[in-house]
């Protein structure tokens, strides 16, 4: 199996190795304290596919048995139709008590009326955030410095690849990835191994329009993605960004446009990586299990390995982070607080939970509990994997504050402006003017 390599070689290891011994000291041994005095129905909401819904409704099974007179109410859903849907209830003032929040969403929510701010319930013990490290837990408060979610799962973004493609075309003569690799070299790399794919396969999906892999260029560029509610990057780096994917478009690299569009929002199932038609996308890390089961089926044989994103001409690297916690509704009874309190502590603090989630929505935040992961010869390969990797690179990680809106417009904005770029409608300059005139526009209005 080819694998990318890391210069940093055991760079991980060493860190995930330092890290379990100075963390066994607030290492949690398991469930908080019994509250007998502990009751009350609360509502808990999240976003996901089945196999996290088969997870979260194991862990709510495993807590409610803990506290007999505590129920929690679920109430998942899809990533797009959970944020509508809490945008119409935070309007009518009916949050549930425990949300599911996103640090690139949270500045949307993070005010008093929507989340309730946590700071007074960890000062006075009610919640228990140990362990947790201090910027992750930072990266949970709002533009007015107040805290408003617990994180519970940090993520990252990379890139998932065929291993047997990589592999094919290693045994050709083509030289494999050693990171930290910049740009151009990914570019050099995606263009020797184009020869070497199967008939028809791109060698990489064209990420013109992905804001993920749009971030990243941006920072390792030296720029910033967003200076409060105002555009931060350049004009010079959107037009060089575009003209990269359109140089690798025009040579056959990536997929033509109209595939590029939909292959990203298709099901894994009928996705270019999942059946052999491509050889590198840009999907989350913490789907590689999923993934991996899919293509399992689809592609018996081939296996999705995940690797960094490029860094950039000086080495510096762009890769964004987030995290994935719970907050408390606004409009939560004050009686049912210390439940949602008692919840948010099982979720983050308790190792059998932990355990059963599996870092399936970003990794444990706890570096204790996400070691102990790791080396638990039960944990799924794909998920040592994610792990690993985020162990690796999670130092030179460069994290993105974003301001109301601005998850969204970046997304919506960019698509446009490259698809229309990609299609012959805007040239490279003319796409770069509309993506900072749309994303000013929409990040201005959201800030009112």
């Amino acid at each position: 199996m080819q694998e990318f390599r890391l210069k940093k070689g055991l760079a991980g290891s060493l860190l995930a190795t330092s890290v379990l011994a100075l963390s066994m000291a607030v290492l949690p041994s398991g469930a908080a304290a019994q509250d007998s005095d502990l009751q009350g129905e609360i509502r808990f909401s999240w976003w996901g596919g089945q196999v996290r819904n088969d997870k979260t409704d194991q862990i709510i099974q495993l807590f409610e048995g803990q506290h007999p007179n505590v129920s929690i109410v679920r109430e998942n859903a899809d990533w797009s139709p959970y944020w509508e849907r809490l945008t119409i209830q935070s309007t009518g003032n009916n949050q549930p008590c425990a949300i599911t929040m996103q640090t690139r969403w949270l500045a949307t929510y993070a005010r008093p009326d929507i989340l309730m701010p946590l700071d007074e319930l960890v000062e006075n013990g009610t919640l228990d955030v140990s362990g947790i490290p201090e910027p992750v837990l930072n990266s949970a408060r709002g533009a007015d410095g107040n805290l408003y979610m617990i994180p519970h799962g940090v993520f990252y973004f990379a890139l998932m690849y065929n291993e047997q493609m990589a592999q094919a075309a290693a045994d050709a003569g083509v030289a494999p990835l050693e990171y930290p690799y910049t740009w151009d070299e990914f570019a050099e790399y995606l263009t020797a191994i184009l020869p070497h794919l199967p008939e028809g396969a791109a060698s990489v999906h064209n990420m013109g329009r992905e804001q993920d892999a749009f971030v990243t260029w941006v920072q390792s560029h030296g720029e910033d993605v967003f200076d409060g509610s105002n555009v931060g990057f350049t004009k010079d780096v959107a037009i060089q960004w575009f003209e990269y994917w359109e140089a690798l478009r025009t040579a056959g690299v990536t997929e033509p446009p109209e595939v590029m569009i939909s292959d990203n929002s298709a099901l894994i199932e009928e996705s270019n990586i999942a059946n052999n038609r491509g050889f590198m996308t840009n999907r989350p890390p913490n789907q590689l299990g999923s993934v991996q089961t899919t293509v399992d089926t689809v592609s018996p044989g081939t296996t999705i390995g995940i690797m960094p994103y490029p860094v950039g001409p000086d080495g510096t690297v762009g890769m964004d982070i987030g995290a994935n916690g719970i907050a408390i509704g606004a409009s939560c009874d004050e009686a049912l607080v210390p439940v949602a309190a008692e919840w948010i502590n099982f979720w983050t603090q308790n190792e059998e939970a932990a355990g059963i989630y599996e870092s399936d929505n970003g990794v444990v935040s706890i570096p204790a509990l996400a070691t102990a992961q790791a080396e638990d010869p039960e944990t799924q390969p794909t998920q040592v994997q994610h792990i690993k990797l985020y162990q690796d690179v999670i130092d030179d990680a460069n994290p993105v504050f974003w301001p109301a809106g601005g998850y969204q417009a970046l997304t919506d904005t960019l698509n446009r402006a490259y698809d229309a770029v990609a299609f012959g409608q805007l040239s490279p300059e003319q796409g770069a003017d509309q993506l900072i005139a749309d994303l000013q526009q929409q990040l201005t209005q959201a800030a009112r």
